[in-house]
């Protein structure tokens, strides 16, 4: 069995979504102990959206957890720009991450892979209940109406964002990405996982 660390590591340089607040860690110290205390954006480093983020119902601790953890596909389409229809394979899990050869930046960049309403529809009705992908939106910076994210929610679809599938081959695994438990807050950074167990078969999640 091999674990698969799917988040990228943040730091107080990683960049952030333009107005979003970077990191930044406060260490306090006494005579035996360090104290810490950071702030930052909730979307910063691989993170989920939870329907409270377009003003639905449901901050990230109602989100079920059921839902980030099981089999999951992983898809590479290695493209900028809009992801189409065309550009997605067979769907073979309720879990889909798109990989789609982000690179990690050191400065924020809206040149990035970001999926169409057209494909969103598509793997709505394919069964579909999760989203990943390995750059920073599902939608492109120039949408400010969100579209993709709103289809996505408004269907029942989880979204998780920014992963860094770098080092992951396409192919099926199970996933374990889990949220913050924090009343109130929209989204949440996980701490995103892929287990890759050869000698036990992925089950079906349909």
């Amino acid at each position: 069995m091999r674990i698969i660390d799917i988040s990228p590591l943040v730091t107080e340089s990683s960049p952030v979504y333009p107005g979003d607040d970077p990191l930044s860690i406060k260490l306090s110290s006494s005579s035996n102990t360090i104290v810490g205390t950071f702030k930052m954006s909730a979307h910063l480093g691989a993170h989920i959206d939870a329907p409270l983020h377009l003003k639905r119902l449901g901050d990230v601790s109602e989100i079920k957890l059921s839902k980030l953890i099981g089999p999951c596909q992983v898809m590479e389409v290695n493209k900028h720009g809009a992801i189409e229809v065309r550009d997605l394979h067979e769907v073979r899990s309720c879990r889909v991450l798109l990989k789609t050869g982000f690179k990690r930046q050191t400065k924020w960049t809206s040149d990035f892979a970001y999926l169409s309403v057209q494909a969103v529809k598509h793997l709505v009705a394919a069964g579909v209940h999760l989203i990943g992908i390995d750059t920073p939106s599902i939608d492109p910076e120039s949408d400010e109406n969100l579209s993709s994210h709103v289809l996505a929610i408004d269907s029942g679809i989880l979204i998780l964002e920014n992963l860094d599938l770098t080092e992951v081959r396409s192919g099926l695994y199970r996933l374990i990405a889990l949220p913050l438990k924090i009343k109130g807050l929209e989204a949440s950074p996980v701490r995103a996982v892929l287990i890759d167990d050869k000698e036990n078969p992925i089950e079906e999640c349909f």
